[in-house]
């Protein structure tokens, strides 16, 4: 009788081995005594026939495993987008989903679409909260200590949010709604939410979390190195994200040509304040800089396709774009001989014994975004086309509501230097509620209780210096600068 085939699940590739030797051992001595004649074997016929039988089962067994093997390695490449590099792995589908998403066969086409030489990311599935965690870790490694919180406290003090706040929590939140998803460098792994949204809601984006996560993994640590000698300004960082989020979108969105995605059409428009982007607490001046990268992101990653495909795209990240205005105007980004951001030099940035405890560049997107506040799009648009440059310094005043601020910009020419300062002396007039009055040298000056406001034309008429102080002294030596 022939031994069973048990087809078991698993056999690992050291016990497969030690059973072909064996079996080939078996089989070479069957040869060996068949080769020598009757007179080196004496066995009766009938022990041979036993042998041929047995050898006959040990090769369909060995027949059967590779079979099983060959089934378990088919389950395992369907299953490794759902495989955690730690906890409990999910491999089983929601109870209401009959056919669970296949991340793994999705991100091995976007790769392949995106032309990125790399395995697939461990794919699994995670809650809203492990999702916002891990991205929270990855802000906080690009911006550590308190170098967010003091970035608000310098924007309140220019009046341009309410109320300072961590914008890191907030910026986690609203990523994770964006994306749907992120990938953790600590466990090399793309956590996927598991959220399943209300009616009319729109879903989160799993395509677009792959293809984000997938290229954050690539050049993540070529954009943002961690540690780094010297503190990344805004308007820098805002443009390597811009690269990085808008070739995401630019290969979701090539991506859904080929693979259309339904979309419910009851989704709400991303305008309505009812849409999940706008329930998070993110002041809104914060919030159009975050969504910056993947909007203007993407027209961006859109050119450098144009210019020669995703090659060009793979060349922007050894060479990133260092300002916004690069971002905004890709042609200044492809010119051969382009020119850095001019740097807004000041003998000191001591007034009256302090130093700033923020000292950065903005760029020329949050320039339009400060005077689009209370400008039409045209005018600020206007107003910061000329950009050239810009220095935000921000000093402690521990005794009022609001802390001491000096915006030093350069502009190109000095037309471009008044549409500037006549946008953001109409801006102000209006958040103040002033009428737009200038003194005798053409400065702009505004008094409240509270506030001490100058906005001034310098450096030859090519500069446009605004003061938001809390006290007269205090203004007047920043008019200095």
């Amino acid at each position: 009788m022939k031994p069973p085939i048990h087809r078991m699940s698993k056999i690992s590739p050291a016990s497969l081995m030690f059973i072909l030797i064996l079996c080939g051992s078996g089989l070479g001595w069957w040869l060996t005594r068949q080769s020598a004649g009757p007179a080196a074997d004496q066995s009766e016929p009938e022990d041979l026939q036993k042998q041929i039988v047995l050898l006959e089962g040990q090769v369909e067994y060995l027949q059967g495993q590779v079979g099983a093997l060959q089934d378990e390695n088919a389950q395992l490449l369907q299953k490794l987008g759902t495989l955690g590099m730690k906890g409990t792995p999910k491999m089983d589908p929601p109870p209401d989903e009959v056919d669970p998403p296949d991340y793994v066969g999705m991100g091995l086409e976007m790769m392949k679409f995106r032309k990125l030489q790399a395995l697939p990311i461990p794919t699994t599935t995670a809650s809203n909260e492990d999702v916002e965690k891990a991205i929270l870790a990855w802000l906080r490694k690009q911006q550590p200590d308190d170098e967010a919180p003091r970035f608000a406290l310098a924007l309140n003090a220019l009046g341009w949010i309410e109320k300072p706040v961590d914008p890191l929590p907030l910026r986690a939140a609203l990523l994770r709604i964006q994306l749907g998803g992120w990938y953790d460098e600590e466990t090399g792994t793309l956590l996927v939410t598991d959220e399943k949204p209300a009616p009319g809601k729109p879903a989160p984006d799993r395509p677009l979390a792959l293809a984000f996560g997938q290229l954050l993994r690539e050049y993540g640590p070529t954009l943002f190195p961690v540690p780094r000698d010297t503190r990344l300004t805004t308007d820098e960082r805002l443009a390597r994200e811009s690269l990085l989020a808008g070739d995401a979108v630019l290969t979701r969105f090539l991506y859904s040509i080929q693979n259309p995605i339904p979309q419910s059409i009851s989704d709400i428009p991303a305008e309505d304040p009812d849409h999940p982007l706008n329930q998070v607490a993110l002041p809104y001046y914060m919030k159009e800089l975050a969504l910056f990268p993947f909007t203007r992101g993407f027209d961006f990653s859109q050119s450098m396709h144009s210019a020669g495909q995703y090659s060009q795209l793979n060349a922007a990240y050894s060479r990133p774009p260092t300002s916004c205005a690069e971002v905004i105007e890709p042609e200044r980004f492809l010119e051969a001989m382009r020119l850095p951001p001019a740097q807004v030099e000041m003998k000191s940035t001591e007034v009256l014994g302090t130093m700033p405890y923020w000292d950065d560049r903005l760029g020329r997107f949050a320039c339009y975004s400060a005077l689009r506040t209370y400008s039409s799009d045209e005018e600020a648009g206007r107003g910061a086309r000329g950009w050239k440059g810009d220095r935000l310094l921000a000093y402690a005043a521990p005794e009022a509501k609001r802390d001491h601020a000096a915006w030093q910009t350069l502009l190109l020419t000095r037309e471009d230097a008044e549409a500037f300062f006549k946008a953001m002396r109409s801006g102000l007039s209006q958040r103040y509620d002033q009428p737009a009055q200038l003194d005798e040298a053409g400065r702009f000056i505004l008094n409240t209780q509270e506030r001490q406001t100058r906005l001034i034309i310098n450096r030859d008429g090519l500069g446009v210096l605004l003061i938001d102080a809390a006290t007269a002294d205090f203004a007047e030596a920043l008019s200095r600068l």
